[in-house]
């Protein structure tokens, strides 16, 4: 498995996050934001992704037909990668 596929400690934290997290919080991102989220994802609701966007100034939403939460895996993985490239270009730093 490579580190790509691999949560480590991402998992824990995330979980500890999501209850600490306010809307005050998101409100205060202002970089440009990619919101990924598979309509598949039995792990996590669609709202989450669509409470982000409306929370977020400055993001974009993708909502990807990939099997579940992980999204880079499986037959959807170019999708997914294309999505990331696209937002990365357009959102370039000069």
């Amino acid at each position: 498995m490579n580190n790509r596929q691999r949560s480590s400690f991402g998992f824990f934290i995330d979980l500890k996050q999501v209850n600490e997290l306010t809307i005050e919080d998101v409100q205060t991102v202002t970089c440009p934001t990619l919101i990924m989220h598979s309509k598949n994802d039995a792990s996590v609701p669609l709202e989450h992704a669509y409470f982000a966007q409306d929370n977020i100034p400055s993001s974009e939403i993708c909502i990807l037909d990939s099997w579940g939460h992980l999204i880079w895996l499986g037959n959807s993985s170019d999708e997914t990668d294309e999505s990331i490239i696209s937002f990365l270009k357009t959102n370039k730093i000069s």
